[in-house]
């Protein structure tokens, strides 16, 4: 199917900066094939019965946001455990996480999906707790890539592991999700990389084990560092480095990793990871409501450490909103600096877009329109007060902008909302399983 974007305003990237300016934009396939002055794609010069045209005027044509660190299955934690400190609610929720299912995170991770599409999200990089059931890659048994698959959504999947390498739970585990790449392999819009927890809850042995899988199929890893003063505390104790030094030295930098949260680190940390590669996932709401306190954004960004953003799951905040991230994202940290500049409105955007993209090693497919880039578009409609005056629109997105402005998404070239109408999901019928869930869960406290 073709899609020709007509007559909106387009968010463009030069390598630089951002600017808008009126466009009209085709998709053919799963890629923007032309971005043009207004008019000068001609319906009648296509010529294909397949065309789907969309009315932008008055709209604003963006790239996808890419939440580079969440729990899509703990949509059904929203509201569960709040108002409890760090370690209180990682305990709270790992004894609820015992009694889930594959079904549990297939419905849990389908509303999840239906947040992020009608806020503008197009791609995730999740932990999760359920791999797929062998064979299965739709419906509940396929679990959160499932999910993910039938959303329409583009992902980077992670089974969030822990333990030692060669106990028998691990290797079962580990086994589940070699099986689930090869399940899915040849979906280009569901893939997967490792997910080692966290360095005070997967063992040394295991960090190299994953990390040579990762290097073995080409991937990634993503991991929780130095998210808590407790965290950085204890493996100073017990190994004389903090978590980010400790995995450096185990050699898992030597992969493209994604670093989640990284609250803690000190500046040794921030030059090491920048000589590494490391991107870091910012998750500035996550870290407020558990009180881990504020990442030193302003030194990972001077540095040149290629700064995303993310939510975090539901359990530690709340929703899956990236409008409403990066709002937190650009004014958390001036007032923790005390200091306007240390963060601007661009910065924030770029986060949420161009590095998210890096960080999976799509640099220059996601996160940006532009001619060969993968047609993940969302549609923003500018007729609301927010966006009154239009003075700054880049500042209006992040400043301004709720995400329920979001009307239309594609992703991979599919339409799946398009004027709020979600295609690819039943809301309803979700609503209803994770009611069922919660209820069965005993998680109405």
């Amino acid at each position: 199917m073709k899609i020709l974007i007509k007559g909106g305003l387009a968010l463009l990237f030069d390598g630089q900066t951002f600017k808008v300016e009126f466009k009209d934009i085709l998709v053919e396939g799963n890629e923007i094939s032309k971005i043009a002055e207004p008019g000068s794609i001609s319906e009648s010069e296509l010529k294909d019965q397949d065309l789907k045209v969309i009315n932008a005027e008055g709209k604003l044509v963006m790239p996808g946001l890419i939440n580079a660190h969440t729990h899509a299955y703990m949509s059904l934690f929203r509201n569960y455990a709040d108002d409890r400190d760090f370690w209180d609610w990682l305990a709270a929720v790992q004894k609820v996480e015992e009694d889930m299912t594959e079904e549990d995170c297939y419905w849990g991770t389908l509303l999840n999906a239906i947040e992020m599409i009608k806020t503008g999200t197009t791609c995730f990089v999740d932990m999760n707790i359920k791999t797929a059931k062998k064979g299965h890659t739709t419906g509940p048994l396929s679990s959160c890539s499932g999910a993910a698959n039938d959303a329409g959504m583009r992902a980077v999947i992670t089974r969030g592991l822990s333990g030692n390498a060669n106990d028998e739970d691990s290797l079962v585990k580990f086994g589940r999700v070699i099986d689930e790449i090869e399940t899915f392999r040849g979906n280009d819009r569901v893939r997967f990389w490792f997910g080692p927890h966290a360095p005070y809850s997967c063992m040394a042995d295991y960090l190299q084990k994953l990390t040579n899988a990762a290097k073995e199929h080409g991937a990634g890893i993503t991991i929780h560092l130095s998210e808590s003063t407790g965290e950085v505390e204890n493996m100073l104790k017990e190994h004389g480095v903090t978590p980010i030094k400790y995995v450096a030295d185990l050699g898992v930098f030597d992969v493209p990793v994604i670093a989640a949260h990284c609250v803690q680190a000190n500046m040794d940390d921030i030059k090491l990871m920048k000589e590494k590669g490391v991107s870091v996932a910012m998750n500035p709401k996550s870290n407020m409501k558990l009180g881990n306190g504020f990442m030193p954004a302003e030194e990972f960004l001077n540095a040149g450490v290629n700064l995303c953003l993310g939510t975090d799951g539901c359990g530690s905040n709340n929703t899956q909103n990236l409008f409403a991230e990066m709002n937190a994202a650009a004014l958390i940290y001036k007032g923790d600096k005390q200091k306007a500049e240390c963060i601007s409105a661009e910065d924030v955007l770029k986060f949420a877009t161009v590095n998210g993209a890096k960080a999976i090693g799509m640099e220059g497919k996601l996160g940006i329109l532009k001619e060969g880039a993968l047609a993940d578009i969302i549609l923003l409609n500018l007729d609301e007060p927010e966006f009154y005056p239009m003075n700054n629109l880049v500042s209006a997105l992040v400043y301004s902008a709720t995400g329920r402005e979001v009307e239309t998404v594609i992703i991979d070239g599919n339409l799946v909302m398009e004027e709020n109408k979600l295609l690819t999901i039943d809301s309803k019928e979700v609503y209803a399983e994770c009611e069922k869930i919660a209820d069965r869960l005993n998680m109405r406290k």
